[in-house]
C-alpha cells in the first residue's frame, strides 16, 4: 500500500482539481437531463427537447477552432474560475425562475446557448490546466483517472437525475449542481496553482493559430 501511495507522488494538485471539476461536471449534467424531463413534461415534443441539446451543442462547433489558442493565451485558472461561476449564475437565474414560476423553455435554449459557449472555453482550458500539473511520468495515469470521471458523469448523471427529480423535485437537483459547483470554484481559487508556460505574443495571430489547429 505505501508504494502504491508513493508512485502517487506529484499528483496531489491534480487529485483536488480532477475530483472537485468531476463533482461540478456531475452535478452540471444532472440539471441539464433534469431540465430535458422538465421540458418535455411543458412542451411533450421530442423536436423541442433535441433542440435543447442542439442549443448546447451549437457554440461547440462554431467555435471550437477558435478556443484552443484562446486557451493558451488567457490565464488558466482565472479562466476556469470564470467559466464556472457564469454556469453557477445561470443556474441561479433556473432557480429563481422555476420558484417564481415564469420558467419557459425558450429560457433553457438561451441559457443553454450561454453555457454552451462558457464550455466551449473551459473545455481546452482545463485539458491545458491538466497537462500543466502533470508529471511526465504520471500522465498515463492521469489520462485513465480523466477518463474514468467522464465516463462515470455520463453514466450516473442520468440516473441520478431521475431519482432526485422524483424524490426530491428540481430544486433538489440545482441545489446539488450549485454545492458542486462552489466547492469547484473554492478549491480552484484557493488550493490550485497552475504553471503558466509561454504565452502567444501579441504578434501572434489568433485567425492563423485557429488554422493551424484545425
Amino acid at each position: 500500500m505505501k508504494k502504491y501511495f508513493s508512485s502517487l507522488a506529484g499528483l496531489e494538485t491534480f487529485f483536488i482539481l480532477w475530483s472537485t471539476q468531476g463533482l461540478s461536471a456531475l452535478g452540471s449534467a444532472m440539471t441539464s437531463f433534469a431540465l430535458v424531463i422538465w421540458s418535455y413534461q411543458q412542451q411533450g415534443s421530442a423536436l423541442t427537447t433535441a433542440g435543447l441539446s442542439i442549443a448546447s451543442y451549437a457554440p461547440y462547433v462554431l467555435l471550437s477552432m477558435f478556443a484552443g489558442s484562446l486557451a493558451d493565451r488567457w490565464d488558466k485558472k482565472k479562466t476556469m474560475a470564470i467559466c464556472d461561476l457564469f454556469a453557477a449564475l445561470t443556474t441561479v437565474a433556473v432557480l429563481i425562475l422555476l420558484r417564481t414560476g415564469r420558467l419557459e423553455v425558450w429560457h433553457l435554449y438561451a441559457i443553454n446557448i450561454l453555457n454552451g459557449l462558457m464550455n466551449t472555453i473551459q473545455q481546452p482550458t482545463s485539458e491545458v490546466a491538466v497537462t500543466c500539473l502533470t508529471p511526465p511520468d504520471q500522465v498515463q495515469r492521469v489520462s485513465a483517472l480523466r477518463g474514468l470521471s467522464s465516463s462515470l458523469v455520463s453514466l450516473l448523471s442520468p440516473v441520478l437525475a431521475t431519482a432526485v427529480l422524483t424524490l426530491l423535485g428540481l430544486e433538489a437537483v440545482i441545489a446539488f449542481d450549485l454545492i458542486t459547483c462552489a466547492a469547484a470554484v473554492g478549491s480552484l481559487l484557493l488550493f490550485i496553482q497552475i504553471p503558466e508556460k509561454r504565452r502567444e505574443t501579441e504578434a501572434d495571430s489568433l485567425l492563423r493559430a485557429a488554422r493551424e489547429g484545425l
